[in-house]
């Protein structure tokens, strides 16, 4: 690089005050460090940037030229500079969160929304994601923030406790299926409403059905926990959502909400980062609202 942007400020401020006084005096410097500079320009391009008069300085057409481009780029690093201080403040940026899909549909829609309400310069995107998956790519700096189930591997990774995912069967009201627990194998029997997508949801299931050896039959493939729930109340089949999803739409619909006997249904959740310091502001602000969204949630339960 043959200049710097100190090179153009002081070459700016030579054109616009037409002096190398006026130049040193913007730039609070002595006129031979002005000097220096201007002269170091003019050799490191093999050109005159200047024509010297009685009266100052003046540009030349070279100079003239330099002139343009210099005002851009310096125009260019303010607007950089600008930007990367909004993101250390916390101002404005992206956050890039992975998260299964019972957080999506029951807590991250009321958490991000209230947060996104009150930060209008911040956005965020979202993608589904199995938690082995997503502590894959957190860890891989593809994310910002995962929220996973404490079965995943999240060694080397900062965590804090997020909210209980416990997972529930839901069946038509006339169904023959035990009403204090079911265990999985038998749920396997029955027909089954899925969710659309494959998303991390159907993906962890159909993990647990292989380890059995079994293959799941999806008779129906759903978008939405409440379509989920009136297709089962209908008779169709079954179904496996979140225990919050299924009270919910119980109140006004009928159907049957079952335990499951297997330890994988009553999971504990974690929001994870690699490091909370090394975020960006505005990251580190999705991270608060959600600690204190937790904090919310154990009071109200």
């Amino acid at each position: 690089m043959k200049f710097d942007l100190i090179d153009l400020r002081m070459f700016l401020a030579a054109v616009d005050g037409g002096s190398l006084t006026a130049a040193a005096r913007r730039n609070n410097v002595v006129v031979a460090a002005v000097s220096a500079r201007l002269r170091r320009l003019e050799e490191a391009f093999d050109l005159e940037l200047f024509e010297r008069t009685g009266r100052g300085i003046k540009p030349t057409l070279a100079g003239e030229m330099l002139a343009s481009h210099a005002r851009q780029i310096l125009d260019d690093a303010r607007r950089i500079e600008a930007d990367l201080d909004a993101f250390a403040d916390g101002r404005s940026g992206h956050v890039r969160l992975l998260s299964n899909t019972n957080m999506l549909a029951e807590h991250l829609p009321q958490a991000l929304g209230a947060f996104l309400a009150a930060s209008p310069d911040i956005s965020v995107s979202v993608e589904d994601k199995p938690s082995l998956e997503a502590v894959k790519l957190l860890k891989q700096g593809q994310a910002d923030i995962a929220i996973v189930a404490s079965s995943a591997d999240m060694t080397g990774l900062e965590r804090f406790r997020f909210v209980p995912d416990r997972l529930v069967l839901i069946a038509p009201r006339d169904l023959d299926v035990p009403s204090d627990a079911v265990a999985f194998p038998r749920i396997l029997d029955f027909k089954l409403i899925g969710q659309q997508g494959n998303p991390a949801l159907m993906q962890f299931l159909e993990r647990h059905a292989n380890e059995l050896g079994r293959t799941p039959h999806f008779r129906m493939l759903i978008a939405g926990f409440e379509a989920t729930c009136r297709v089962v109340e209908q008779g169709a089949g079954v179904s496996i959502i979140p225990e919050s999803a299924a009270r919910r739409y119980a109140h006004f619909m009928d159907f049957k909400v079952v335990p499951i006997a297997e330890p994988w249904a009553d999971r504990e959740l974690y929001v994870c980062v690699r490091n909370e310091m090394q975020l960006p502001g505005y990251a580190r602000m999705l991270l608060a609202h959600l600690r204190q969204y937790v904090r919310t949630f154990d009071d109200g339960c």
